[in-house]
């Protein structure tokens, strides 16, 4: 039997219970993000940052492989080795490393619940959307005190997922060399021919391996300096643009994503493979 109440009350769980559950979605992303960085051991028992190179490669090998999507395109970040405090007297670095996700206009959420998805179980990762699903977070404990996170708005069409170590003690610059890329991928040289760039040369490579094995890799090459005003250009007949925006665009060549941006007034192509043999 039902009152004259029932309705109403039927009313409020139908935003309670999302609520409640959204409000508990926003503690356990915050609750990976500190355990990550203030869980014990304690800082000065921690191992020197050149002993965490091998755990940051394993979780942005993880982090390349688990944004690998013919939906969206990808870029691989070089490792950055940055100076911090552990304490007010007592300096230290963390190493960073960042996946960029190129994603259609809409797709951000989508994006990064499918990395959250194919990371491993023990990653904890989540997506979590707050203000109305404006804002998105993004949170996952690789262990051994290595992180991955990001934020961004749910209309980005780039996202960058970033993998930390932490502040940690050091004693010298570690080595974070990367492995070997292998060959160019065809969708290079198809690339550089539209942007009539032919023949220039690749000027770096950023590259990681695959949790599965094989390696997934970035080769970018300087095309000249930017223009003014950016406009996709050379991009093969009846191919589909992921991204397009004021600093450049993205679009997929089979397997492999393609990215052209403006970077220090120069205009970058940057092209990933997906995981393969070395």
């Amino acid at each position: 039997m039902t009152g004259p109440g029932a309705g109403g009350t039927r009313e409020r769980r139908r935003w309670v219970l999302p609520a409640v559950a959204a409000g508990w979605a926003v503690l356990l992303t915050g609750g990976i993000v500190w355990s990550v960085r203030n869980d014990p051991p304690t800082v000065a028992e921690q191992r020197d940052v050149a002993k965490a190179v091998p755990e940051l490669r394993t979780a942005f090998g993880a982090l390349a492989a688990a944004a690998q999507d013919e939906r969206w395109a990808i870029r691989l970040g070089a490792t950055r080795v940055e100076d911090c405090a552990i304490t007010p007297v007592r300096g230290g670095q963390e190493l960073t490393r960042d996946v960029v996700l190129y994603v259609a206009e809409g797709d951000a959420r989508t994006a990064l619940e499918a990395v959250a998805q194919r990371l491993p179980e023990d990653y904890q990762a989540v997506t979590v959307a707050t203000r109305g699903g404006t804002k998105l977070l993004f949170a996952a404990d690789a262990g051994e005190f290595v992180g991955i996170e990001a934020a961004g708005q749910s209309t980005d069409q780039e996202l960058s997922l970033r993998v930390y170590t932490g502040c940690r003690p050091s004693s010298g610059v570690p080595e974070i060399g990367d492995p070997v890329g292998g060959a160019e991928p065809a969708a290079l040289a198809t690339a550089l021919q539209g942007l009539d760039a032919v023949g220039t040369p690749v000027t770096m490579t950023r590259a990681v391996s695959c949790p599965d094995g094989g390696t997934t890799a970035t080769f970018t090459v300087d095309v000249g300096p930017a223009d003014a005003e950016i406009t996709p250009r050379g991009v093969p007949g009846g191919t589909e643009l992921l991204w397009s925006g004021a600093d450049g665009w993205a679009y997929r060549a089979g397997g492999d994503a393609v990215v052209v941006a403006a970077e220090g007034g120069r205009l970058l192509l940057n092209v990933t493979t997906n995981c393969r043999p070395a």
